[in-house]
């Protein structure tokens, strides 16, 4: 063993070109585009100032299904809104469970801008939350919807505010982030940030295309002028993917990731919750634009081109160790800067990022992906509302 700058394989050199494309790549384009930063400005906690634009009044359409116990925690956060604009708040009862039904009737002798209507259960054959959406939109009194389930709870009593701020701005569609509480499993936990991540990043960068049905608005001229969710009824999920992509356009789309406009989604079940979330998602994605995720998984590509070529490298220098020992420090040099980039994604998304394992959960979250696109085809899941078990 000895250490020279000559006797270098010329393989050596090779490995070595190709590490540093590959981590070029990794350390301009793709750390552009997984870092998230909530805004400075996010206004949470002013007032309406004189002369500021009026705020537009909203419908909030509130999504319920036999979860009574979460919509009293969450209607009260909903209603006490800081708004300085006129809003309603209608709730739409799926299967028009009787317990939903009190629990609205009783704040609405407090909040005279509650109102309820509900699904019949004889309503079959069809998607039951797009249903119960479209009813929402039909019975709304304003122009601007903002669409949210009861499962939510807003970050702040500002929430309203900060979604609504984009429509006074000439927006059309806001795309707001919503996170699973109690999601404690390493590679689940980061999966969720780097979904986000993924969509949320295309439309800051001019190609929406998804949002989330937990924390979603958009004007309601746009559900009529696409005919509701007409070209996706026959598909239980959709209403949050494909039913965004075809109203969204680089101009008319906004993004809210301020701290006080983010929903965490209380699930009994968060794990099972998030890997039905995630099939529902892979089987609605293949009718989606796939350039972001393309330049995701080519990344993760990236990633494991530069272990291999580190590794050739170090392997066709032996026993000539200096090159071995220059190439150790590329490591810390892509390593540090990516944690550190994903780490403030999580913290504007809501969700601390250990930096010790992101190492194993950025290498190999495309297996949870592949997981999911196998399992989302399984014959007995309904993705179809004409298929029956």
């Amino acid at each position: 063993m000895y250490f020279s700058i000559y006797n270098i394989n010329p393989i050596v050199y090779i490995a070595v070109v190709t590490a540093l494309a590959a981590m070029l790549w990794l350390l301009v384009p793709y750390r552009r585009r997984i870092t998230l930063k909530a805004p400075d400005d996010d206004a949470e906690a002013e007032p309406q100032r004189d002369g500021e634009t009026k705020l537009p009044a909203l419908s909030v359409i509130v999504y319920a299904a036999f979860n009574a116990d979460d919509l009293e925690q969450m209607l009260p956060l909903v209603l006490r809104q800081e708004y300085p604009g006129e809003f309603e708040v209608i709730v739409i009862n799926d299967g028009s469970s009787l317990d939903l039904a009190d629990v609205v009737k009783r704040l609405q002798n407090e909040y005279p801008n509650l109102r309820h209507t509900f699904v019949p259960e004889e309503a079959h054959n069809l998607s039951r939350k797009k249903l119960a959406i479209s009813l929402g939109i039909k019975a709304a009194k304003h122009d601007y919807i903002v669409l949210t389930t009861a499962g939510c709870k807003p970050a702040s009593l500002q929430w309203l505010r900060l979604m609504g701020r984009h429509f006074a701005a000439g927006k059309q569609v806001v795309l707001g982030w919503s996170r699973i509480s109690g999601l404690r499993k390493a590679m689940p936990a980061f999966d969720q940030i780097a979904t986000g991540a993924t969509w949320l990043s295309a439309a800051l960068g001019g190609h929406p295309y998804r949002g989330t049905g937990n924390n979603l608005a958009y004007a309601r001229k746009l559900f009529f002028d696409a005919k509701g969710f007409s070209r996706s009824m026959n598909m239980h999920n959709g209403d949050d993917d494909l039913f965004v992509n075809q109203i969204v356009t680089p101009d008319n789309t906004s993004v809210e990731l301020s701290p006080g406009a983010r929903m965490s989604v209380r699930y009994y079940d968060p794990l099972k919750a998030w890997r039905e979330m995630k099939m529902n998602h892979a089987f609605t994605a293949r009718f989606l634009p796939k350039g972001a995720r393309i330049f995701m998984g080519f990344s993760t590509i990236m990633m494991w081109v530069w272990i291999a070529a580190i590794a050739v490298a170090a392997v066709f220098s032996i026993p000539n160790l200096l090159p071995s020992c220059l190439l150790i420090l590329l490591i810390p040099a892509l390593w540090i800067p990516l944690t550190k980039s994903w780490q403030t994604t999580g913290r504007t998304l809501g969700v601390r990022l250990a930096g010790a394992l992101l190492w194993w959960q950025i290498l190999w979250r495309w297996t949870a992906d592949l997981k999911a696109r196998f399992l989302c085809n399984r014959g007995e899941r309904r993705n179809y509302t004409w298929w029956q078990k």
